[in-house]
C-alpha cells in the first residue's frame, strides 16, 4: 500500500518522480469547492470532480475513505486521519495518477469549521472557497501519486473549532486516473464523516446522571 506522509519516519512519499515529467491531473490542485458537500444553511450544494472527470459514474470503479477520522472533537485539538483512495480500474496504466480534496463544514450554517494543516513532504496544499464558499478551507493534492499502486493515502491534520459549533462535517472527493491527461477514462468517488462536539455531548450525558440521583 502507497501512504504519503512526511519525512520522519510517518510514510513514504507517493510520488514517483520517473524522468522530467510529472502528470498533473489538474495544475496547481484540483480547483476548490468540488467536494460535493451537500447544501448547509444558506450554502448551496459543491460539485464534485465529475465535472471534468465524467465518463464514469460517481462511486464506482473505485473507493475513497477518511481513516482513523473520529466520531466527537475537542474544541482546540489538533486530530491526524488519512484520506485513502483504492482502485483497481487503472491498474494496466504505468502512468495512472491519483488525487483528492476534502473539506471541513459547520452543519449548521455551511461555513468552514476548524483550521487544516499540512503535512511536510507528502504533496499537498490548502485553497480558500471563493464565493458563497469563501469561509471554507480545502486540503487537496498538488502533484498526483504518479504510477503509485493502490491504495494511495495522504495523512490530513485537522484542528478543531471553539466550543458550539457542534457538528462539523467532512466531505471529500477523489480521482483515480488512468494518466493520459485527457480526463478520460478516469474513475472519482465520493466520501463523507461527521464529527460530534463532545462538549454538547457531555452536557447531555451530566444531565441524565443527574436525573438518575434526584
Amino acid at each position: 500500500m502507497m501512504r504519503v506522509r512526511d519525512k520522519v519516519g510517518l510514510s513514504f512519499i507517493p510520488l514517483l518522480l520517473s524522468g522530467v515529467g510529472i502528470v498533473i491531473a489538474s495544475s496547481g490542485g484540483p480547483p476548490a469547492s468540488r467536494t460535493g458537500a451537500p447544501a448547509c444553511g444558506t450554502k448551496t450544494a459543491e460539485t464534485t470532480c465529475r465535472g471534468c472527470h465524467s465518463d464514469f459514474a460517481i462511486d464506482s470503479g473505485a473507493t475513497l475513505q477518511l481513516v482513523n477520522a473520529p466520531n466527537f472533537y475537542v474544541a482546540g485539538v489538533t486530530y491526524t486521519f488519512s484520506v485513502r483512495i483504492a482502485s483497481t480500474q487503472t491498474v494496466g496504466n504505468a502512468g495512472r495518477v491519483w488525487s483528492f480534496e476534502l473539506t471541513a463544514v459547520n452543519m449548521a450554517d455551511g461555513n468552514g469549521a476548524g483550521t487544516f494543516a499540512n503535512v511536510v513532504g507528502q504533496g499537498t496544499q490548502i485553497k480558500s472557497g471563493s464565493g458563497q464558499y469563501s469561509t471554507r478551507r480545502y486540503i487537496q493534492s498538488t502533484t498526483d501519486a504518479v504510477g503509485a499502486t493502490t491504495p494511495v493515502e495522504w495523512q490530513v491534520q485537522w484542528t478543531a473549532p471553539d466550543p458550539g459549533v457542534g457538528s462539523v462535517g467532512f466531505f471529500a472527493t477523489g480521482v483515480a486516473g488512468n494518466g493520459t491527461g485527457s480526463n478520460k477514462g478516469d474513475w472519482v468517488v465520493s466520501t463523507s464523516s461527521v464529527m460530534q462536539d463532545v462538549t454538547a455531548t457531555e452536557a447531555i450525558s451530566w444531565g441524565k446522571v443527574k436525573a438518575i440521583y434526584r
